[in-house]
């Protein structure tokens, strides 16, 4: 089992004022100090998310985060997880990844999802209708134009004729695609490439329930090295109930956001308690460690992802730089290398 770090491109409250240059810049900044760190203390990997088109959103573009990263760390694997190749012209971002993948000499993992926001599509004047075979057909034009010297294609959204992508990525025959899903069709798809991504999963037994038929039907495909990401959450301190006191609101509180703009309604409006029993871990070291113990065995996932930041609530506590630098280095002297002995 790897570890992954997300520093989270979230700052501010949702629905703030437009940001200032400043606020941006340090946000930037503070990203690139997270991704370095992580890296020190022991993470395996840096994952980044796509959004946009709100005031919250200081770093929309992972690509140009990527491009940063793969100058600043050494030896981290560098994961969109997930960007949506649906917004984009799929050479042209096959071009962006292949020059991330070159930079970075071979981390890229490219973690891809159909996209469910309508804010998004009507930004980039891209129908919702149709978004599902759209993005099946980004995948197959990005893995092309990266695995093929010259490639043709003929589809429904996208016609190419002996086209040139050059240079290729330095992972051949090309990086890894993983699939962002939480719905099962969608997770079908990934059993097509080389792996699946969870976020926010549910109880580990409910969790385990989702995940081993998907895993039993790589094997049965023949899809050897498949993998399995999932992302947990939280805050590590020392004082579990103060833990929960100061910062578990800040997880009630986006459950709430995505919950109210019917962006997700499968998940539920749950107090803090109930969220730790799904994605969420609060408390010391001990805790994390038999948690994430507790996920290995029962899951047995590849990778784990944690995030500890995400935008500030209206009210209450919010860590500083400082103390959210410091919760990573714990995270990865006090947990992190203390679960790898062991796995």
């Amino acid at each position: 089992m790897r570890f992954a770090y997300m520093p989270d491109t979230h700052f501010g409250r949702y629905d703030q004022a437009i940001p200032s240059s400043g606020e941006v810049s340090r946000a930037a900044d503070h990203v690139l100090d997270e991704a370095e760190l992580a890296e020190r203390v022991g993470f395996d990997a840096i994952w980044l998310p796509e959004r946009h088109s709100r005031t919250e959103t200081f770093l929309p573009s992972p690509v140009v985060l990527l491009a940063a990263l793969a100058t600043r760390t050494r030896s981290v694997d560098l994961a969109t997880t997930v960007m949506q190749p649906t917004y984009y012209h799929p050479i042209h971002l096959a071009e962006q990844l292949a020059q991330v993948d070159q930079l970075s000499k071979g981390r890229l993992i490219f973690g891809a999802g159909v996209g469910y926001h309508a804010d998004y599509f009507r930004l980039f004047g891209v129908p919702m209708k149709g978004r599902g075979a759209r993005f099946e057909e980004c995948l197959k034009v990005i893995a092309g134009v990266w695995t093929e010297k010259r490639f043709s294609f003929r589809g429904r959204f996208f016609e190419f004729e002996d086209v040139l992508l050059t240079p290729k990525p330095y992972q051949r025959p090309r990086p890894p695609i993983w699939i962002g899903a939480f719905e099962p069709k969608a997770i079908e798809r990934a059993l097509d490439w080389d792996g699946w991504v969870l976020w926010f999963p549910p109880s580990l037994e409910e969790t385990r329930r989702r995940v081993e038929p998907w895993r039993e039907m790589a094997e049965k495909r023949g899809k050897k090295g498949w993998k399995f990401g999932i992302a947990y959450e939280g805050w590590l301190g020392d004082d579990e109930s103060e833990v929960r006191r100061r910062h578990g609101r800040r997880w009630v509180r986006e459950m709430s956001f995505y919950r109210g703009r019917g962006l997700s309604s499968d998940v539920p409006e749950l107090p803090v308690e109930e969220l730790e029993g799904q994605f969420l871990i609060l408390g010391g070291p001990q805790k994390w460690v038999d948690r994430l113990g507790e996920i290995q065995e029962r899951l047995k996932p590849d990778y784990v992802c944690i995030r500890t930041r995400n935008p500030r609530p209206d009210e209450g506590v919010y860590p500083s730089p400082q103390e959210s630098l410091e919760c990573i280095q714990r995270l990865g002297e006090e947990v992190v290398r203390h679960v790898r002995k062991y796995v």
